[in-house]
């Protein structure tokens, strides 16, 4: 994935975790020092976790949410606001984006037409060696 996605992802999945000092925990980035900016918004959920037995080791897996409290968003709004949040940093990180994903089209088609010349300029020069 881009860094967008990941940082969609990073901002979805904060949870509350009282043994950590900030209170909050990431299940992307776990232990992450930081409190969730956004919680006012999302409300209060904790992890649900479900034990996996493999290869003779139990291990805690994420099954779902759990919402505490809800936040002034629903999911659906949240999510939403996050998306559009990702896409705005996104965006103001690489402004030229659009621009540079049009140009290097034309450089490849650019590319393609000169390979091709140069093939068949090739061809000709060596017609004669043959």
């Amino acid at each position: 994935g881009s860094g967008a996605d990941y940082l969609y992802t990073f901002l979805r999945t904060f949870y509350r975790d009282d043994t950590k000092a900030t209170g909050w925990n990431n299940l992307l980035f776990p232990n992450v020092g930081m409190p969730h900016a956004l919680w006012q918004l999302q409300g209060d959920r904790r992890p649900v976790f479900e034990e996996v037995q493999s290869h003779g080791q139990t291990t805690h897996v994420f099954k779902s949410w759990e919402q505490v409290a809800p936040g002034q968003m629903s999911v659906q709004e949240y999510d939403q606001a996050i998306g559009d949040l990702v896409g705005y940093l996104q965006w103001m990180g690489e402004p030229a984006q659009n621009t540079r994903v049009r140009i290097g089209v034309w450089v490849l088609i650019f590319l393609a037409v000169t390979t091709v010349f140069a093939w068949k300029l090739n061809a000709a020069f060596w017609k004669d060696v043959k």
